[in-house]
């Protein structure tokens, strides 16, 4: 039988300074991050956020998934940035 997930659910707000989406979580099995802000989002695994660098999140519902399954699993933190103007992103985080 799998291990169970539990699942969280958090907001951030992102601005054109770079801020935390998800903090480091070594336990993390699971994440999605979706745009819910009418500006798009940029993400960077591990470091500091760029605007226009890294993973784009179009605004107004993009998402990104991160699994094992996808091949892209990470512990790091998950930092965020909008070009300019505010955008809330919406969080799952399984562990």
């Amino acid at each position: 039988m799998p291990a169970r997930v539990i699942m969280a659910h958090t907001t951030a707000s992102m601005s054109s300074t770079t801020g935390a989406v998800l903090a480091v979580n070594n336990d993390r099995k699971y994440a999605l991050i979706v745009n819910d802000g009418s500006v798009d989002v940029y993400l960077n695994l591990g470091a500091s956020a760029t605007a226009n660098a890294g993973i784009r999140i179009n605004a107004s519902g993009g998402s990104y998934e991160i699994s094992r399954e996808a091949g892209n699993l990470t512990g790091a933190v998950i930092n965020g940035i909008t070009v300019s103007g505010t955008a809330t992103v919406i969080v799952t985080e399984g562990t």
